[in-house]
């Protein structure tokens, strides 16, 4: 495995949220994203070095890759284009235009189920993803890694 590429921020206390990320865990074999809740020092680290509003992510999941930020429908192209076969064929979403393309994703995005999280700042890992998951929480110091290891690439 070599260093992360990105950091997925999202909400804690949203089930879709928690849902997407245990789903990115589990076919994310190159450990190429941490994950950060928003409600974290982590997450409020990666929308600051993103220069986005801390509320963005109330509303949108973000992906950091130490130079973008890339929010709703282009994080999730982006988390798609960063895994393997068959999921990297996710990254057509960008064939759409963005307008229809994040239509949807506020569409569900209104619609998505609350609950309390464990920790806002972690989410709620389901059974049996507990340890990797935090395996991948990503740290304060990782977001501010992040842009000098894409620098180097």
């Amino acid at each position: 495995m070599g260093e992360p590429v990105a950091i997925v921020v999202f909400d804690g206390d949203c089930g879709l949220c928690n849902g997407f990320v245990a789903w990115l865990i589990r076919r994310d074999r190159r450990r190429r994203f941490l994950i950060a809740g928003s409600a974290g020092a982590p997450g409020r680290a990666v929308l600051e070095a993103g220069g986005l509003p801390a509320s963005i992510a109330a509303s949108s999941l973000v992906v950091w890759d130490g130079k973008t930020a890339a929010l709703r429908s282009d994080a999730v192209a982006r988390v798609t284009a960063g895994l393997p076969w068959p999921w990297r064929a996710g990254m057509v979403l960008r064939a759409v235009p963005r307008r229809m393309r994040d239509a949807v994703y506020d569409a569900v995005a209104r619609r998505r189920p609350r609950r309390p999280a464990e920790d806002p700042a972690c989410g709620t890992p389901p059974p049996g993803l507990v340890q990797e998951w935090r395996s991948r929480l990503a740290s304060v110091e990782d977001a501010r890694r992040l842009p000098q290891l894409s620098a180097g690439a």
